[in-house]
């Protein structure tokens, strides 16, 4: 009986000890921190005014997706707060290797050097957008992958856009009589957003 107690014991203090070093390593893993920031400003070509909003957005407000025909990166801050949202898209052939590199604009003005498909999205009632394609419009800038890590999955960039000239995405009428024209300036970066295949 005195023998068995011992064991016994050390078989308790072996399995407190195991318990512990497993919970050690599980507290000192370290989850990388989700952050990301977009700021847009409208420039009014007749008045000098500028209008400006600035976002800190959360995970649940921004996507890193992957598909067999595109990489998509999506930044839309929630209603009603927020009232912009920008799309975007990077096809399958022009992604460099690891994604990590630089992707200019593809638009009215860069179309054969471009690289990124952009939507811009701007909400002035509860069911009302204005809607901006670079595919229509002339836009300038580029989205940048600066690290990706294939194992996590997480990535970090940064990106900056200018749409010229383009008529008040405020309007609320949709032929206003002399619409107020405006530049658009998109800037934003993102840290360790993490990418998901829907393939």
């Amino acid at each position: 009986m005195k023998k068995i107690i011992p064991s016994t014991w050390l078989l308790v203090i072996a399995f407190l000890t195991f318990s512990c070093d497993k919970q050690d390593e599980e507290s000192t893993t370290i989850v990388p921190k989700v952050e990301a920031t977009m700021e847009r400003s409208f420039n009014y070509l007749e008045s000098e005014e500028e209008e400006k909003a600035v976002y800190s957005l959360s995970l649940r407000e921004m996507q890193l997706l992957a598909d067999e025909e595109k990489l998509q990166i999506d930044f839309a801050p929630s209603r009603p707060t927020g009232n912009d949202a920008v799309v975007f898209s990077i096809r399958q052939a022009e992604l460099l290797n690891g994604y990590i590199g630089n992707y200019p604009i593809r638009s009215l003005s860069n179309n054969k050097k471009g690289r990124a498909d952009i939507t811009y999205y701007h909400y002035y009632n509860k069911t009302s957008k204005s809607a901006l394609f670079s595919s229509g419009n002339r836009m300038e800038g580029n989205i940048e992958i600066k690290a990706y890590n294939a194992t996590t999955g997480l990535a970090s960039g940064s990106f900056e856009v200018r749409i010229s000239g383009v008529s008040d995405p405020t309007a609320y009428e949709s032929n206003p009589a002399k619409p107020r024209k405006c530049d658009i300036t998109l800037k934003g970066s993102f840290n360790n957003l993490k990418l998901v295949n829907t393939h």
